[in-house]
């Protein structure tokens, strides 16, 4: 079972050029690399600090197609096609509430992602093989069922349960013995 947002697409990056196109500059709005995956904890957002100003901006930018303007990660749609291809069985999981229209899904096919299935709610109701997340509440939850989970180098993973990754390729290595 594998995320979508700011593990294999890169949902950081996306919301900063919204904000720069909706013209706060680099200057006034750095938009540093989130340091915890509330990013209301990081200094340098427009909303920094406020949850409403956060939900506001995030629910403008999707309503503007962040969901299907998000860039994927190098190589994380060739690693997780090559699992597919292994006989892995991909099930994309998200946690976005506010897809209402498919973005999502196109999104994936458009950027070549091949998967069995798609799921979109908590993930932890499900009890996968193996996760690969970026939000390390789900990671905590899913590795104390058993799940072996994996993550994304993001600094506010690191220290999460499982397994982290600096680039995709090295996820098929990773998974090669957890069968």
């Amino acid at each position: 079972m594998v995320d979508i947002d700011n593990t294999i697409a890169d949902y950081t990056n996306g919301l900063r050029d919204y904000i720069r196109e909706c013209g706060h500059g680099e200057d006034e709005c750095p938009c540093p690399e989130p340091t915890a995956y509330d990013f209301t904890l990081t200094g340098g957002w427009p909303f920094s600090g406020d949850a409403k100003s956060f939900r506001w901006w995030h629910t403008r930018a999707v309503a503007d197609g962040l969901y299907s303007r998000e860039e994927p990660y190098e190589g994380a749609a060739e690693a997780l096609n090559q699992l597919h291809d292994a006989g892995w069985n991909v099930i994309m999981a998200t946690s976005r509430a506010d897809d209402r229209r498919g973005e999502s899904q196109r999104w994936l096919h458009r950027n070549g992602f091949q998967f069995d299935g798609y799921y979109n709610g908590d993930k932890t109701l499900l009890t996968p093989d193996v996760l690969i997340d970026d939000r390390p509440v789900t990671l905590e939850a899913m590795a104390a069922k058993g799940v072996t989970v994996l993550h994304p180098d993001h600094a506010y993973c690191t220290a999460a349960p499982g397994r982290m990754f600096r680039r995709w390729a090295a996820v098929p290595l990773i998974l090669g013995g957890v069968r």
